[in-house]
């Protein structure tokens, strides 16, 4: 990245910007600071976040009882949030539910609950993402003029509560708010178009220019801030202020090539490649070059998820991606936790789930500065400071940057103004500097600190808001700032202003479970040390006044970073030491690994294996389970079974399975089960109606180039999911898929479905419908008076169309109904006419 200068002219400011903690007072002096690039401490407004229902009134809000919702537990109802915090998360999501409110105003009692739930968000020190939404799952469809109202009572409260709100997503429109399934949510339809943007102007009008607006889909968001042509009679109003809140929400990343149709819309502006649109969210910026919000989720697939974190790590540093969901899904997010990086660059080696909890968003970093180390009282005073952004994204809201000087009795709070941390962008900056001390500042040493608390003055003495540097030795968690020097002098210095001499020798003398013992050579000082202060992984440990410290306290098995400075009575610091460390002896928590589950495999295809195995037991309890082809992990499920997908035909394979808790203890392997895959198909023959071989992609256009989709399945934001070949449709008495047809089969006699179950039997479980006619699968007549029967291997059911009462001439379209009771999964290899 180039370097940015920004220079700042201020009227009663001192001292800008980075002075390196225990330099002694001279001239002048640059200073270069001990980077942390290893730790993943909390940060404000930008990591993972945890999923939380913040309305959580019965009266007001079905889903506070709604134990069948999936991911649904009390946990959820934690006004303290205690989940997230123990994870060093600064964020949480919660959903607006409206499902009861379709035709109705929103009752006051919502709306005084969604009030004190973000009191409580205040009260913890953290900040939240709220979607508002009609539907958890299935096809929706609110009047525009109710939902236009709605908005505005809601963000009446928002505006209120502005200060704790991180950023909205749109939300309203179809399932779980997310543009789709719904009304409104066709995105060929330029009819459709006018009320979308209204909605979104309704949205950026009644909230704070402070709040930034996510949308799911990148053509939705072309629509609104960039469309081919203005289709709104009323105009397009939005103001470039507005244009540049609305980000990107990634519902689906990674779960495949185009993040399970977050990039595969058609669009009433024109056609455009799943590439292009990608691209445009590569290059999001606002119209002053800075980063929007770009946040979301994985979802219930992951077939773009690599199991060495390549395109997690690819793509979100392209997207500038600043925040994500911890909680779902966990197909995605174990592999992160199972997939161990190697050291690379300014990355050490961790997991790939801390390497991303780092580094979303932004990580500021200083690495030196130049300045004057004694200062006259109304004199001038310049600077230069380099730092860098490890992250993947700058700061998307606009913070103030203070200027700190602080001797313990004095605190004076310095801002710098024309300084906008945003422009420090992923890679290097500089910032340059020329202030002038004010008279009335009295005269001593002090320390130096840099502090970038939150915009709102009521929060600014809550250090939670503060930004931290990703500097050893230099935050001050008490202060919430980062201290720079630690002896400065203002003014004349009378007495002593000699810091002592940093502490040399600093050694690990002795381990227990839950200690470190830590000795060190005395320092000297011209009037006399007074003690010392040891610094735990960039924390304030403790204050010795002799050489030697025991850290108590400590988890075992766990590695810590020590420093220790020296203090005189003056108040004057050395400079830090040397790094050692130490590690705690025994194991730290649940040491007990589970037992080992019995593998098997009872199907397969040509390019899937199905494996199951028992459930492994453990003295806490399995949280999840490690699936192996040979050695390369292929799956982390939760539950007891899993299908392996994309393999090739006529091919041995070798699985095992480990069983994991959450301690992270993995259980001996078990059994190892040979498959062989079985001889790939022939091609369908005949008229196909689609074939679900990626070309053209599913859902948008079956293979005779009309409409297809559907809604309310489990995976694949209710669509299903194509994997291996074939459309999976995962249903719980719920689901509808639907294929047009549009042409004439009159020369046609079979409807041929190739199709298994996940259990055999799902024949009574939905409905066909096809020219006129529909009925349960299991009761189509075959020839020779049979009747379809689905087992756990593919097979072809072939439905004759007349005898089973099917207009040839007009078919229209063909419809499955997925709501009789069942629950299970289908997978339709192909659709065709012979």
């Amino acid at each position: 990245m180039f370097a940015r200068t920004l220079r700042v002219l201020t009227v009663a400011t001192v001292v800008a910007a980075s002075v390196a903690v225990g330099a002694a007072p001279a001239q002048a002096a640059t200073v270069t600071y001990q980077a942390d690039l290893a730790t993943a401490f909390a940060n404000p407004e930008r990591g993972y976040h945890n999923r939380y229902e913040i309305i959580n009134d019965p009266a007001v809000n079905d889903y506070v009882n709604a134990s069948s919702i999936p991911g649904f537990n009390p946990d959820l109802l934690d006004r303290t949030f205690t989940r997230a915090r123990n994870n060093g998360n600064t964020l949480i999501h919660s959903y607006v539910h409206l499902d009861k409110y379709k035709t109705q105003a929103l009752p006051q009692a919502l709306l005084d609950n969604l009030a004190s739930g973000l009191a409580a968000v205040r009260a913890a020190g953290m900040k939240i993402v709220l979607r508002p939404a009609y539907t958890w799952d299935g096809y929706v469809s609110v009047d525009e003029a109710q939902i236009l109202s709605h908005i505005s009572q809601l963000n009446a409260v928002i505006t209120a509560n502005a200060d704790v709100v991180l950023h909205l997503e749109t939300g309203y429109l179809g399932a779980w708010g997310e543009w789709h399934t719904g009304g409104l949510t066709n995105p060929s339809s330029v009819e459709e178009a006018p009320a979308r943007y209204r909605i979104m102007k309704r949205i950026a009008d009644t909230t704070p220019a402070t709040i930034p607006l996510a949308m799911r889909y990148p053509i939705y968001i072309k629509e609104v801030v960039d469309p081919t042509s203005c289709v709104v009679p009323g105009g397009c109003d939005l103001t470039q202020a507005q244009k540049d809140r609305i980000g990107f929400h990634n519902d689906c990343f990674l779960a495949d090539y185009n993040d399970m149709g977050t990039y595969d819309n058609p669009s009433w502006m024109g056609w455009y490649y799943i590439e292009q649109k990608k691209q445009w969210m590569y290059d999001l910026a606002t119209s002053g070059g800075l980063n929007k919000m770009v946040g979301g989720e994985t979802c219930g697939a992951d077939g773009y998820n690599d199991a060495a974190c390549v395109n997690a790590q690819s793509e979100m540093l392209k997207l500038n991606f600043t925040e994500i969901n911890e909680d779902y899904a966990a197909v995605n997010t174990d592999k992160w936790k199972a997939a161990n990086l190697a050291a690379s660059g300014n990355d050490p080696a961790e997991t790939c789930f801390t390497r991303i909890k780092r580094k979303l968003g932004y990580r500021l970093r200083l690495l030196d500065a130049t300045f004057p180390t004694t200062v006259a009282l109304g004199a001038g005073l310049s600077f230069t400071a380099h730092l860098s952004n490890d992250g993947w994204s700058g700061l998307v809201k606009t913070r103030p940057v203070y200027l700190v000087l602080d001797n313990g009795t004095q605190r004076y709070n310095l801002p710098l103004t024309g300084v906008d941390p945003r422009t420090w962008l992923a890679g290097a900056s500089t910032v340059t500097s020329s202030v002038t001390v004010p008279g009335g500042v009295v005269a001593g040493s002090y320390k130096l600190a840099l502090w970038l608390p939150d915009p709102v003055a009521a929060l600014q003495n809550r250090p939670a808001y503060s930004v931290r540097l990703a500097n050893t030795g230099t935050w001050d968690a008490t202060k919430g700032y980062n201290v720079l020097a630690n002896a400065v002098t203002v003014g004349s210095c009378t007495g002593d202003c000699t810091a002592p001499s940093v502490p040399s020798g600093l050694a690990v003398s002795g381990v227990t479970n839950t200690s470190v013992s830590l000795s060190w050579s005395a320092s000297t000082d011209n009037v006399g040390v007074t003690g010392y202060q040891v610094w735990r992984n960039g924390v304030l440990a403790g204050s010795p006044t002799g050489t030697s410290f025991t850290d108590t306290g400590r988890s075992p098995g766990q590695t810590y970073q020590y420093q220790v400075r020296a203090v005189d009575a003056a108040g004057n610091q050395s400079g830090l030491s040397s790094t050692v460390s130490g590690t705690t002896s025994g194991c730290s928590g649940d040491c007990t690994a589970p037992s080992a589950p019995t593998l098997s495999s009872p199907s397969k295809t040509d390019t899937t294996v199905s494996l199951s195995w028992t459930a492994s037991t453990d003295n806490v309890g399995v949280t999840g389970y490690e699936v192996f082809r040979g050695s390369t992990l292929v799956g982390s499920p939760t539950g007891t079974s899993f299908t392996d997908t994309g393999l090739t035909a006529s091919t041995a394979y070798s699985y095992t399975v480990k069983a994991r808790d959450a301690a992270g203890n993995r259980s001996a392997a078990s059994n190892a089960v040979a498959v062989t895959t079985d001889a790939t198909p022939p091609p369908p023959t005949g008229l196909v109606l689609d074939n679900f071989d990626g070309t053209p992609a599913y859902p948008s256009t079956n293979d005779l180039g009309k409409w297809t989709g559907g809604n309310c399945f489990l995976d694949g934001g209710g669509a299903g999911v194509v994997t291996g070949g074939a459309l999976s449709l995962r249903y719980n008495n719920c689901g509808w898929f639907g294929s047009d047809v549009g042409v004439d089969l009159s020369s046609r006699t079979y409807l041929v479905v190739r199709v298994k179950g996940a259990a055999g039997g799902e024949q009574t479980h939905f409905n066909l419908g096809l020219g006129g006619s529909t009925k349960v699968f299991g009761d189509f007549t075959l020839d020779g008076g049979a009747h379809p029967v689905i087992t756990t291997s593919y097979q072809d059911i072939r439905i004759p169309m007349a005898a089973n009462g099917i207009n040839r001439n007009s078919p229209s379209q063909l419809a499955m109904g997925f709501w009789y009771g069942g629950n299970s999964t289908i997978s339709i290899d192909h659709i065709s006419f012979q």
